[in-house]
């Protein structure tokens, strides 16, 4: 064999360049693989759920899930809290658009893991031997008053997500959209209080976009309540959801649920089913 690799020096050429081939596509998939995945904020109103993905516990809401399944597959979803239902649902990995594996496609990694997850999910769970949440029908707008004895008080609007389909994702930008028209009934305050007061409790608030922390920080600023605005993109369509929480209380005054209406329309739905 000796004598064999001397006549032949090519022999260990070539297993060389092989042995070079192999290493770098090892190093271009440990490089490019993690692109394949995606991951998805998960949180509850209330928080503290016990979370369980595709039948795994990930840990308590608010928690981020990550997995490189392929695009259009789906991540089923359970959410447990004592005193409420359990909530069973989906998320699709189908809601926007993967950047890092469209890049990596332009190499060696396929197109099926060009979709990606939303960046957040935030579920209502029902409380035991209270009515179901809102549930949509169509592109309609659900109102549920269950007092309107707060019109004219001071309330915060909040944003807790925003990631419409199409339009500007800036919460400020939704906060200010949702504070103008609601002026029409409330007195809206400016959010800067509400920043302020958490900042002066020292409370771990990172973007006031725990709900409880936002409820906690409007009653010590002296607010009748807080607007919950969310806006999320589910299966290419922009759903809106407010909710006005007592600070006092934590009782929910009314709450809309919409899906691709501009919010001149929800709000003025909203208002049309409040007017006394």
């Amino acid at each position: 064999m000796d004598v064999a690799l001397i006549l032949n020096p090519s022999i260990d050429m070539n297993n060389f360049y092989s042995s070079k081939r192999v290493i770098a596509w090892v190093f271009m998939a440990l490089v490019l693989l993690p692109s394949c995945a995606s991951s998805v904020r998960i949180s509850s109103s209330p928080s503290q759920a016990d979370v369980y993905a595709d039948g795994l516990y990930i840990g308590q809401t608010p928690v981020r899930h990550r997995d490189a399944k392929v695009s259009g597959s789906t991540l089923d979803v359970r959410l447990e809290k004592e005193g409420y239902e359990v909530l069973e649902t989906e998320i699709s990995k189908d809601a926007r658009l993967n950047v890092k594996a469209l890049l990596g496609s332009l190499f060696v990694i396929p197109l099926a893991w060009i979709l990606a997850y939303p960046r957040s999910r935030n579920f209502v769970m029902k409380p035991l031997g209270e009515p179901a949440p809102l549930q949509l029908r169509g592109d309609d707008v659900l109102v549920e008053v269950q007092t309107n004895d707060a019109l004219g008080s001071d309330i915060f609007v909040v944003a807790l997500e925003n990631t419409p389909c199409q339009g500007p994702s800036d919460n400020s930008v939704l906060e200010a959209s949702i504070g103008i028209r609601l002026m029409k009934e409330f007195r809206v305050l400016e959010r800067r209080a509400l920043d302020v007061v958490s900042l002066e409790q020292r409370r771990n608030m990172t973007g006031l976009h725990d709900e409880s922390s936002v409820v906690e920080a409007g009653k010590l600023s002296g607010a009748r309540g807080v607007v919950l605005v969310s806006r999320s993109c589910d299966q290419r369509s922009t759903l809106t959801s407010m909710r006005f929480v007592d600070c006092e209380s934590g009782a929910l005054h009314w709450a809309v649920l919409a899906k691709d209406q501009p919010l001149d329309e929800v709000v003025g739905e909203l208002f049309s089913r409040l007017d006394p």
